[in-house]
Parts: C-alpha cells; sequence; structure tokens
C-alpha cells in the first residue's frame, strides 16, 4: 500500500491550486446546518458518501475550513499510484481486490487513529456510487477499524450532494450529521451507521429542496 507522507511545502502548492479549480468547476459550496462540536482530545473519523470524483477535494476543504487537523483519506491505490502527489497531503491507499490490501490498509488506519488527534476520513461504500443508490452498500471496513482501535473515538457522519441549480456550474452542499464518540466495544454496528448516513442524506435533499442557505466555503 501507499503511506501518506505530510509535506507542508506540499499543503502551499495545493491550497492556492484546489481554490482555483473550485472555483472554476463550481458555482457554490455550500456547507448546511450547524457545525458540529467536536471533542478536540479525541481523533475524528469522518465517514462521507461517495458520489462524486471531488468527494475528497470536499473532505480536503472542510478541514481547512472547519476542522484544522492533520487530516488523513483512503483512497483506492490505482488512483493514489498515478497521483502520488495526494499522499504528500495525507492520501493512503486501499487495494478493494485483495484481501492482504485490504487488511494492511485497515490496519494502517487504526495506526493513524492513535497518532494524537487526527481526521481520518474513510468511505464506507468502498467505491463511488450515484448519490441515490440505495441501499448504500456499506462494507464493514470502520466495524474492523473501531474494534481494533480499542480507544474512545469520535465518529462524524457527513452527507455530500452536487446539483445544477439554474446556474451553469453546479452547486455543492455538505451537511454533517450527528457526533458520536464512542467508548471501546460501543459502536452500533455498520447496519447502524448505514441507516445513519440514509436519514442524513434524505436530511440534505430536504434542505435543498426549501433553498436552504448555508456557509458558502468558496
Amino acid at each position: 500500500m501507499i503511506q501518506a507522507q505530510h509535506h507542508l511545502w506540499a499543503d502551499f502548492i495545493f491550497q492556492p491550486y484546489l481554490k482555483r479549480l473550485f472555483k472554476r468547476h463550481f458555482h457554490t459550496i455550500q456547507l448546511l446546518g450547524a457545525l458540529p462540536e467536536i471533542p478536540s482530545h479525541l481523533p475524528l473519523l469522518l465517514l462521507p458518501n461517495h458520489s462524486t470524483w471531488w468527494d475528497g477535494f470536499f473532505v480536503y476543504l472542510l478541514n481547512k475550513r472547519v476542522f484544522q487537523r492533520t487530516a488523513y483519506l483512503m483512497m483506492l491505490e490505482a488512483q493514489l499510484s498515478k497521483y502520488r502527489f495526494f499522499a504528500k497531503i495525507g492520501a493512503y491507499s486501499i487495494e478493494p481486490k485483495h484481501r492482504q490490501g485490504i487488511v494492511e490498509s485497515l490496519e494502517y488506519t487504526v495506526e493513524l487513529l492513535n497518532q494524537g488527534t487526527p481526521l481520518v476520513s474513510v468511505f464506507p461504500q468502498g467505491e463511488l456510487l450515484p448519490w441515490h443508490t440505495r441501499p448504500l452498500g456499506y462494507k464493514r471496513g470502520v466495524e474492523w477499524i473501531l474494534r481494533e482501535y480499542r480507544k474512545p473515538v469520535t465518529v462524524l457522519p457527513l452527507a455530500i450532494r452536487t446539483e445544477f441549480l439554474g446556474e451553469k456550474r453546479p452547486s455543492v452542499f455538505l451537511l454533517f450529521g450527528d457526533v458520536n464518540s464512542f467508548e471501546p466495544g460501543t459502536f452500533p454496528g455498520v447496519d447502524w451507521l448505514e441507516k445513519t448516513e440514509n436519514a442524513l442524506l434524505d436530511d440534505l435533499a430536504l434542505r435543498i429542496l426549501c433553498q436552504e442557505e448555508g456557509q458558502n466555503l468558496l
């Protein structure tokens, strides 16, 4: 697998580049709802749905604007092999077609959670699927990670949706779920997590329909 190797110079280069990229491709990036109150002494496991190629960049933006933690993102090894630069801003890989590769990446995720109070983002669906796909098809990786971590951790669901709403460029809408801090052995399971994300996506859809205004991250 490819491990993350944070470099300050990479962030220095990437942040202004990504800002220009976002403004070129999106009309607005709206963070709806209230900002979550995250325990500062616990690592944060951020769990978004995965329906666009941009999702990892949205996580990067949210961390810079909201959480400001050392952030890590799991992505497919085939993609990270093509874009090695992303490893320098916190990306690490998983090879879902090989069991040993999956286990190695999950073990590495546990190692990252043990490094103080990072933000670690994993896509529980394990693949890119249209946002309206139901069931979401969550894999068991998050359950494995939390079972092996064996320490208190904060779990935060995230809903992401893009829409064309009267503009040439699409708008992005982001909504955090409830903050859940789990002690070892208390995580309700991946079925609960998928049900929670389903409800969050429905909530986001309703907020978009009602034309709710949020914080524009651009």
